[in-house]
């Protein structure tokens, strides 16, 4: 029977390319507000096919979720070839068909939301070392005008985005999954930082919150000043804000995987991912249910729903065009092939 004490605030990853038992008897006792899918979960458009339509039937029907960039972070590569990256398509003038392309490939694989566009700034020595093609410049007025054309195209196919990584990972100069990056102060870079986040949340509905560490120290994810003051205090956003991972090893100081879902919870982060160990959820659910004051689930959980309203809103005005996916996989190489004339 499923348990619905708490309000859904979870984004929840899987082991492998199909279900586990354990999986599922989980997942139906505690539902979540998401399922994310990564490469290891992909292994063919049947097995893919089968994965999220198991998913879509499972108790409160999770939005599913992929990182489908393009690039470096190209989650179907092996099912559709490599797709251009966000710098390529941005440099090239392409940034509207890049989001068009990811998002028919979502929709005909059976996902909802791709967490893209990267609306972080490219810098030398900083993000050139860590994120590379997945930034789309340095120059924040061409970061903005990619990403837009990137979630246009998303939304045209019916497929909903999520700009990240606020409030900027373009100063960090460590990759967060392995070590916690502190962004220097400097209130002129940081104007420059945020301004692509603040012209393209609204659009988006939904902002990735880091794990980069302001003066503080504390991680963005973690902390209450960056994660609602700043996001929602100045910025005004009124969309989800979704936590980065928070498995990931910049966080690693901050206690045990229970307790940084806490910290994030009541930093002001919505939706909270948990994208390996799917078997300290159930533990991760209860403890965020009992700590966390429930003013602050049911507005996460409001926050989710309108999201989720988007999402349907979306897809009921899109145009996705009725092609095999042969036809997809070449319109993915020909949109490639102009990054490299």
């Amino acid at each position: 029977m499923s348990d619905l004490t708490y309000p859904p605030v979870f984004g929840v990853g899987l082991a492998g390319p199909a279900l586990a038992p354990s999986e599922r008897r989980a997942l139906e006792a505690h539902p979540p507000r998401a399922v994310i899918l990564f490469r290891r979960n992909i292994e063919s458009v049947e097995q893919v096919l089968a994965l999220t339509g198991d998913i879509r039937k499972l108790p409160g029907r999770p939005r599913i979720c992929v990182d489908q960039e393009g690039g470096p972070v190209d989650r179907f590569r092996d099912l559709l070839g490599p797709s251009i990256s966000f710098r390529e398509a941005a440099a090239s003038g392409v940034a509207r068909r890049a989001g068009e392309l990811a998002g028919e490939a979502c929709a005909a694989l059976g996902f909802d939301v791709d967490l893209a566009p990267v609306a972080d700034r490219l810098l030398p020595g900083a993000s050139e070392r860590v994120l590379r093609d997945r930034c789309a410049s340095g120059d924040p007025a061409l970061v903005i005008r990619a990403s837009l054309d990137f979630l246009a195209g998303l939304h045209a196919r019916g497929v909903g985005g999520c700009v990240k990584h606020f409030p900027g990972l373009g100063r960090a100069n460590l990759d967060t999954h392995k070590e916690l990056p502190l962004i220097p102060p400097d209130p002129e870079e940081e104007e420059r930082d945020l301004a692509p986040f603040e012209a393209t949340m609204t659009s988006a509905r939904a902002v990735m919150i880091s794990h980069a560490a302001g003066p503080d120290g504390a991680p963005a994810s973690l902390s209450s000043a960056r994660a609602t003051g700043l996001l929602r205090g100045s910025l005004g956003f009124t969309g989800a804000a979704f936590s980065d991972d928070l498995e990931m090893g910049a966080l690693s100081a901050f206690g045990p995987l229970l307790e940084r879902c806490v910290v994030a919870a009541r930093a002001g982060c919505d939706l909270l991912f948990v994208c390996s160990r799917i078997e300290e959820y159930p533990d991760c659910v209860e403890k965020v249910g009992r700590e966390v004051p429930p003013v602050r689930l049911a507005e996460a959980s409001a926050r989710l729903d309108a999201y989720v309203m988007h999402l349907d809103e979306i897809r009921r005005a899109a145009s996705i065009p009725k092609l095999p996916l042969a036809g997809l996989m070449a319109d993915i190489a020909a949109l490639r092939a102009l990054s490299e004339v």
